[in-house]
């Protein structure tokens, strides 16, 4: 072999013998460091929101049995509210439950158990009574009537479920308060028909649908700009549901959307590195063999 040759195998050998060298010592060392379990401490920043309790306002009158939105508004407003309360965001601590028509009733008071409210949302979904009238200055005085009953200072915010047909005399007055009060108020109107037919089940347990004293089939009206109002007015915000299936989404939408920071909170902890040494371990492993 020439002496130009012979001088640059030895030199190749050289680099080869270097190269696995220090693959075998990386690889070492990796696992070495990988078997002492090394941690690192890690600062991280996480946002800290304002939680808030939550007072659903759920409309119950007559036109709310229309089924333009399957199974019917009520229904499926009831459905999705469950399914809300099943799923329901850290931000929301309690909730209380309104139903009204032309009067209100407090169904729960502020509760953090949810089996109870599905459990309330069941029981007025059944029911067959029909109930005539749609006042929400009288379901917003009631869902004021059950802050006030609070002892606990948080933020309340309403949410009112309606097809915003409001018939009453108050909405007006209780506006003014609830915008003195500085609660929020979001709406969300379920409907597609403006017309639809209203069934009811009568004495017998037929079901017929519902007529006026002359014979005269009644209809469910849709009145948007109500709850428009009633959201713009107390800084809330306003959402159509008209098949119902977006309905959760714009339940958690609306309590999602301006979350109150209190701050940022800070925390460390410790962290394992051993599974990166481990990385770096099989990575100069699988270059040592390829070089032998």
């Amino acid at each position: 072999m020439p002496p130009a040759l012979r001088t640059r195998s030895r030199l190749t050998t050289w680099r080869r013998d270097a190269a696995v060298l220090v693959c075998a010592a990386t690889a070492w060392t990796a696992v070495v460091i990988a078997l002492m379990r090394p941690q690192v401490l890690v600062e991280s920043q996480t946002p800290d929101y304002a939680r808030e309790d939550l007072v659903i306002v759920l409309d119950h009158s007559a036109s709310m049995a229309a089924r333009d939105v399957p199974p019917s508004r009520f229904g499926r407003a009831a459905q999705e509210i469950k399914t809300f309360l099943a799923h329901k965001p850290d931000i929301i601590d309690r909730v209380g439950l309104v139903e009204f028509s032309g009067t209100s009733l407090v169904l729960s008071h502020l509760t953090r158990d949810t089996d109870s409210l599905s459990f309330y949302l069941d029981w007025i979904r059944e029911s067959p009574e029909v109930r005539f009238g749609t006042d929400l200055g009288g379901a917003l005085a009631t869902a004021r009537e059950l802050v006030r009953k609070d002892d606990r200072s948080t933020t309340k915010v309403f949410l009112v479920i309606s097809d915003g047909a409001d018939q009453g005399t108050q909405l007006a007055k209780e506006l003014a308060a609830v915008r003195d009060e500085r609660t929020r108020v979001y709406a969300i109107g379920i409907g597609a028909d403006r017309e639809a037919v209203i069934p009811v089940v009568n004495e017998m347990g037929v079901e017929t649908l519902l007529e006026d004293e002359d014979g005269r089939l009644l209809t469910a009206g849709f009145d948007e700009s109500t709850l428009r109002d009633i959201a713009s007015q107390t800084g809330g915000r306003y959402v159509r549901s008209v098949t119902g299936a977006d309905l959760s989404l714009a339940l958690r939408d609306l309590v999602l959307r301006e979350r109150p920071l209190l701050a940022m909170k800070t925390t460390t902890e410790y962290k394992d590195f051993y599974r990166e040494s481990l990385m770096v371990a099989a990575v100069a492993v699988g270059l040592l063999l390829c070089l032998l």
